[in-house]
């Protein structure tokens, strides 16, 4: 067993083998010298080594322990008003100190969700505000009109309708980050090729075409849904804000921190300017600032990446390509198709 200067367990170990030398060296000294005969030499020693023994027990752990006092000040004041506040390791014993550790890893978890909320309400409340006003003119207009633009008023709540949804899927994702996963093994090539299959009507619609690259099995550690709604948003992006032929690459990549899956979307359109490129991964951001959409897609892509151990962005060059990086389930790969 290791004991260190800074233990409480060590100093009163320490104060337990003082006091018993002490009374050892007492106990000898009155046998030789002492005015006391036996049997009452050896009661004195015990008596006089129990009363030491507690009160040098007393001083030490007060000692010892004085800085938890400090501790639970710091502790009393951490909240909403001073998240950043942490409890000071400082000159606490040694068995205390995991207990601050722990208690530090809350406040951090703690800390973290309750800036996700503030910044989804502020969001939220940013956003929303223009298109309920506009709304709300087109319906008050309703009433004094004959013929109200019922068409406007569906595409507005249509809007609103896409904008709560996006918000409350990405506000899933950012706690989702948080929980602790619920991750099995996912053939992500199944997943992108029935998302591919579900936006296809919508490229055609538009006069597009999707072309898709994937091996037989790209497997990933992940939640199906939300890897499903990662390439939606990828494909969506690229629908929405690209032109020509959409592009979707599945591949292994020998990394030196293990083996990567690289999933990659491209299209034929002119991009993303390079100094906006990781601007447009934030909330409500676009490079073009008329154009569809909410500025949401890519900040639920990169939350997913993130979730699941990956990362989301730009691959240099041109043309723009958004790829995102996820570490491989360790099975055997399979042949591509």
């Amino acid at each position: 067993m290791k004991l260190s200067r800074e233990s409480l367990r060590g100093r009163l170990v320490l104060s337990m083998l003082l006091v018993f030398g002490l009374g050892l060296a007492a106990s000898l000294l009155l046998r030789h010298e002492g005015p006391i005969r036996e049997p009452y030499q050896d009661i004195l020693v015990l008596i006089a080594s129990s009363l030491c023994a507690a009160v040098l027990s007393w001083i030490i752990s007060a000692w010892s322990l004085r800085h938890v006092a400090s501790a639970s000040r710091e502790a009393a004041i951490a909240g909403p008003a001073n998240p950043s506040v942490r409890i000071s390791m400082k000159r606490l014993p040694e068995e205390i100190r995991p207990l601050v550790v722990a208690v530090n890893g809350a406040l951090d978890r703690l800390s973290e969700a309750y800036e996700m909320e503030r910044r989804f309400v502020a969001d939220a409340a940013h956003e929303l505000r223009t298109p309920l006003a506009v709304l709300s003119l087109r319906l008050q207009r309703a009433k004094f009109d004959q013929n109200p633009d019922w068409a406007a008023i569906d595409q507005d709540i249509s809007s609103l309708h896409g904008l709560v949804e996006q918000l409350l899927d990405l506000a899933r994702k950012e706690q989702a980050q948080l929980a602790s996963p619920d991750f099995s093994i996912v053939n992500l090539s199944r997943v992108a090729r029935e998302v591919a299959a579900y936006i296809i009507p919508l490229a055609e619609e538009r006069r597009r075409e999707i072309e898709v690259d994937l091996p037989n099995s790209l497997s990933v550690h992940g939640r199906a849904e939300d890897l499903r709604d990662m390439v939606r948003n990828l494909l969506d992006n690229a629908l929405v804000h690209g032109s020509g032929k959409i592009t979707l690459i599945g591949e292994l990549a020998d990394e030196p921190g293990g083996r990567e899956i690289w999933v990659t979307v491209s299209d034929q359109g002119e991009g993303v300017p390079e100094d906006l490129r990781e601007e447009v991964f934030e909330r409500f951001r676009k490079a073009n600032t008329v154009s569809p959409g909410h500025g949401l897609g890519l900040a639920i892509v990169r939350e997913v990446a993130r979730a699941h151990g990956g990362s989301a962005g730009f691959l240099s060059g041109s043309p723009a390509r958004i790829c995102v990086k996820l570490p491989a389930a360790k099975v055997e790969d399979s042949p591509r198709a």
